[in-house]
């Protein structure tokens, strides 16, 4: 009977902590799955050392794992400007409860990195039904980083993602593993559980707060995902206060590093 019991115990457990996959995404078939969208809202032509990019995203190896499939945008054009090349995922339909996206990106130089934001949208695929931003990336790194995100604000709802390539005079971009899944609600952990931003909306000041986890690096972007505000973290700590006060009235975009973790989280300036 002992033997049973645990051995039932041991199967709630592993229900309890299922994951419910909605979206995977590899890139490993050799090109860009059809049910994505690609659009080159630039116009812009690429400079001759990247002539492969006849499209705004193309498939391409993984410059650090040979044998691996990514998805691959450039922002090196001729003249030099400003990327505007989306790529945009299949609709998905987020659970009850839960929900997060994560993916991993990198730059392939790190003399010109690229930035780029992820985008939702509940209407439809074109680029104007994006009106909301859940995660901006300031010059990403050269080797491959992971970032996750929690869709609080979208249970049971149909949505789209689009990854934005916007960097100015960079060179080439790599987005891999995007998985959308569900956890189940007795066992959910989100990337913004642990983070508290009082108050919000802000005016002259705000404070940061971490449980269980320090802060490392706490960045601050505009809509158009400029970096505004970058304040100096001197020793460890899980609390910071922040003056906000040169910041015009509109939103903005929170980044807080973790040592385990990057966190986002939405600000309003009244």
């Amino acid at each position: 009977m002992r033997t049973v019991l645990l051995g039932f115990l041991f199967l709630l457990g592993a229900n309890l902590t299922a994951q419910v996959s909605i979206l995977e995404e590899n890139f490993d078939n050799g090109n860009i799955p059809a049910t994505w969208s690609v659009i080159d809202n630039d116009g812009n032509a690429v400079d001759a050392s990247v002539q492969e990019y006849d499209k705004a995203w193309i498939y391409k190896e993984d410059p650090i794992n040979v044998g691996n499939g990514t998805a691959s945008s450039t922002s090196f054009f001729d003249p030099i400007d400003r990327a505007d090349r989306w790529l945009i995922s299949p609709q998905v339909t987020l659970g009850g409860s839960g929900n997060y996206i994560s993916w991993k990106s990198l730059s392939k130089d790190a003399s010109f990195p690229d930035s780029y934001k992820v985008m939702i949208s509940t209407t439809g695929n074109a680029t104007t039904d994006f009106t909301d931003t859940l995660e901006i990336v300031s010059n990403e790194t050269p080797y491959w980083s992971s970032h996750t995100t929690a869709l609080s604000n979208y249970n049971n709802q149909s949505v789209y993602f689009a990854f934005v390539n916007t960097t100015f005079n960079g060179f080439k971009l790599f987005i891999d593993s995007v998985y959308v899944r569900e956890q189940d609600p007795l066992k959910v952990v989100k990337e913004e559980m642990n983070l508290y931003v009082y108050p919000n909306p802000l005016r002259e000041n705000i404070t940061i707060s971490l449980d269980n986890s320090i802060i490392e690096q706490v960045q601050i972007f505009n809509i158009s995902g400029n970096l505004v505000k970058e304040p100096v973290v001197m020793e460890t700590i899980n609390e910071l206060n922040i003056d906000v006060r040169t910041l015009k009235s509109g939103v903005y975009f929170l980044r807080v590093k973790t040592p385990t973790r990057i966190i986002n989280k939405k600000l309003i300036k009244k």
